[in-house]
């Protein structure tokens, strides 16, 4: 449906001819029947990771458009990584393409003229003269078979067999009530990973009824090995029999130091992108390679996936060194935080202090489904340990939400801020402790089990900061809970005795 045919690449000419085609048209590029190939196997899961500036996007493009026009009631829905970016898609793909396409008898009409469902020539002609219409056993279609549609409602394609090709946003809820045979999710590494598995557990349902539907999740390297399109990849690299696709890819172990050097790099490059020599060329590799940041530059170009992500932050054997076989009573003096899993899911309460010598104690003192809970037991503790404050992230909208309902009740619970560069760096003195042995924990199995799924999560723009982060589907609350603590203790008391007064507490 859109411009491609399948030609001799090394035949100059043929390209040139099908370039000054009405409408322009394209060679067939290998990858693209390789990516086609890959989708037509059938697997109910599919994922395809390609560099940019391979005619990814195209290329699943027109194996969704060719099965909505070959097949009858054929539904597909299509999100990018937001709404907006969807909807500028199908905008460019109408004027660079579908707005163009036409019936033979509708060729030499301006293209404004074209699509419109005009009578074909023959017919009218034939009324005109005789007065009468054409009947015929199989009358020819009418128009080119199907129409963009735009706007804040119904955006997409539709096909005059019913098939439809809807453009969505990437939410769970605009799902509902929808049915697909195919999904397909474009860019995913871009979406935020809580979004994307609530997305991937909203898709699901569409397909129930659908005989031969998949998910297809199409994408470069993104910023963190998370999210659904890294959880796709991973299990077609494991070799996973139920998952199908495609992955142009360097060796994700590629030594760093050499892919500094330009010529090894683009040398590289050319054994694993496929746009290179067709689409594209090295002159405008290297020209890449000198402006963007060489980081971003191997994820798009390379596929290689920042190593210092999806590698446990936290060596199992080491945290089991630091369990204690018998617990310690929490003294007077303790600091505790709150942490909330996005959307409110699940939250934790740990308490934090150091002895005499320094070392610091974590213990979870509660860990809980939903918020509902908090409020009362953040009154008991702090009205349990005079003194004592919950520390809560500014950034959680959740941690906000239920700091508002804690300020409500009488006596209020003692909350303290803590902003993100606080957070960062108790990420990072809770390491420390860590390796050098000031640190012990009570062998709690959801804390142990939180510290085993942790990553690190490196702040966007910040050299060298980084916070715990996880998979979509992991929680890591009561780690979350337990650092804050300890960075609450280490601001607000372990210098009071020396200090003076301590900061102002809100709810005093």
């Amino acid at each position: 449906m859109m411009g491609f045919e399948l030609v001799d690449l090394d035949d100059p000419e043929a390209i040139r001819a099908l370039r000054e085609m009405d409408p322009p048209r394209d060679p067939l590029m290998p990858q693209q029947l390789l990516i086609a190939d890959a989708l037509n196997a059938g697997n109910k899961r599919s994922v395809v990771e390609i560099p940019r500036r391979a005619s990814k996007t195209t290329t699943i493009l027109c194996w969704c458009l060719g099965r909505c026009a070959s097949r009858n009631r054929y539904k597909v829905t299509y999100s990018a990584q937001t709404g907006s970016a969807g909807t500028a898609t199908l905008d460019e793909w109408a004027r660079d393409g579908l707005d163009r396409i036409a019936p033979p008898d509708e060729m030499d009409l301006a293209p404004w003229m074209r699509g419109r469902n005009y009578k074909p020539k023959a017919q009218t002609r034939h009324e005109a003269l005789f007065g009468m219409s054409i009947e015929t056993a199989e009358a020819a279609p009418v128009g080119r078979g199907f129409k963009v549609l735009k706007g804040n409602t119904k955006t997409g394609i539709y096909f005059d067999n019913g098939s439809s090709f809807v453009v969505l946003k990437p939410e769970a809820g605009a799902y509902r009530g929808k049915a697909a045979d195919i999904s397909w999710l474009d860019e995913a590494q871009e979406i935020d990973p809580e979004d994307g598995a609530a997305l991937l557990a909203g898709i699901m349902p569409l397909q129930d009824t659908r005989p031969g539907s998949q998910i297809v999740i199409s994408g470069t390297a993104g910023e963190a090995p998370v999210g659904p399109f890294w959880k796709f990849l991973s299990m077609l690299r494991g070799g996973n029999p139920t998952m199908g696709g495609i992955d142009f890819a360097a060796d994700p172990d590629t030594d760093w130091q050499l892919l500094e050097d330009e010529t090894y790099a683009l040398d590289l490059l050319e054994t694993v992108h496929p746009g290179v020599g067709t689409l594209t060329n090295r002159e405008s590799m290297a020209e890449n390679y000198q402006t963007i940041p060489l980081p971003q530059w191997v994820r798009e170009y390379l596929s290689i996936w920042p190593e210092s992500f999806g590698v446990k932050a936290i060596d199992p054997g080491l945290w089991d060194s630091r369990g204690l076989a018998r617990k310690k009573p929490i003294p007077a003096r303790v600091a505790f935080a709150m942490a909330i899993k996005p959307r409110g899911g699940v939250a934790a309460i740990c308490a934090a202090w150091r002895d005499s010598k320094g070392i610091g104690y974590v213990e979870l003192v509660a860990y809980q489904g939903g918020t509902g809970w908090m409020p009362e037991r953040g009154q008991t503790l702090t009205t349990t340990y005079r003194g004592s404050t919950i520390a809560y992230d500014t950034i959680s909208s959740e941690a906000l939400a239920t700091v508002t309902e804690m300020n409500r009740l009488r006596p209020k619970p003692r909350v303290r801020k803590q902003t993100w560069p606080e957070l960062a760096a108790g990420c990072v003195q809770f390491m420390r402790d860590l390796e050098n042995d000031k640190l012990r924990h009570f062998r709690q199995k959801d804390l142990t089990a939180a510290t085993d799924k942790a990553t690190r999560r490196e702040v966007r723009g910040e050299n060298g900061q980084w916070l715990w982060g996880a998979d979509s589907t992991d929680d890591i609350t009561p780690l979350i809970a337990a650092t804050n603590a300890l960075a609450n203790w280490d601001k607000y008391y372990a210098r009071a005795a020396t200090a003076g007064p301590s900061t102002p507490i809100m709810g005093d």
